[in-house]
């Protein structure tokens, strides 16, 4: 675990901007992302979760298996382009930022960050997450992150997993100083997604290093990445994934 004691307006606001750009390509997205394992949920939720808040709900590609765990979900997102593909039976969408959830003191059983904690300010975001669960709550954060297992992998992924400071890197946990929780648990899953080398493509083009490119730039380095997949005869492709996991309980006031 790492901490990370940055807790600036300024740093905040850069990182919703920066966030804000998956908006642009909203519809790919929800299309393109794998949602977290089942497996993985039933690890992070505590049962019975009576209510679960979101943080970055995007376009609920979650949110929909988070409905399995908890009788009501708090689905919280800021961007409204993100929020217009988000429509989930038995979630609640609200306008609102990890470092500003709009739900009362002590209202959750759990809050959850799924592929999205490392997008928000520290310490405000654990400030606000230690302020809505109630005591013996749950904070849950996990990451799908690509297996860099091989040549191919490494440089497919490498405009993802070099983009990010090692201590804003997705899989670590970051908390505010002094946060009122007790020690973190961990968990790692791997597992295996086959896809067609295209959709695989698509993928990496949802990832915001790359929506930050300009269209020809972005449409050049996608081409070049495709020529470095693996494809079987059936123009199927076999990736390895890990899903980090982590759960930190509140220890109350």
């Amino acid at each position: 675990m790492t901490k990370n004691y940055c807790g600036a307006a300024a740093r905040a606001a850069m990182l919703l901007g920066v966030s804000h750009a998956f908006g642009a390509v909203a519809e790919a997205y929800h299309r393109w992302r794998t949602a977290i394992p089942y497996a993985a949920f039933d690890w992070m939720v505590p049962q019975p979760c009576r209510r679960v808040v979101e943080l970055g709900a995007g376009t609920g590609i979650q949110t929909r298996r988070l409905t399995v765990f908890a009788d009501e979900v708090l689905a919280v997102e800021p961007d409204p382009k993100m929020r217009a593909v988000c429509q989930v039976d038995g979630a609640k969408l609200l306008v609102g930022t990890a470092e500003d959830i709009p739900v009362e003191d002590g209202g959750a059983d759990l809050v959850v960050a799924l592929d999205s904690w490392h997008w928000f300010a520290q310490p405000e975001a654990t400030n606000e997450a230690a302020r809505v669960l109630r005591p013996g709550g749950t904070l849950a954060v996990a990451w799908n992150l690509p297996e860099l297992a091989d040549d191919w992998t490494v440089e497919f992924w490498r405009s993802v997993t070099a983009a990010h400071d090692e201590t804003r890197r997705p899989g670590r946990l970051m908390l505010g100083v002094d946060a009122p929780f007790a020690t973190p648990q961990y968990r790692v899953m791997r597992w295996t997604s086959r896809r067609s080398a295209d959709d695989f493509v698509a993928l990496l083009g949802t990832y915001s290093q790359v929506i930050a490119m300009d269209p020809l730039e972005r449409g050049e380095f996608l081409d070049r990445q495709r020529e470095l997949l693996p494809i079987d005869p059936d123009g199927m492709v076999d990736a390895r994934f890990t899903t980090v996991c982590w759960r930190i309980v509140h220890m109350g006031a």
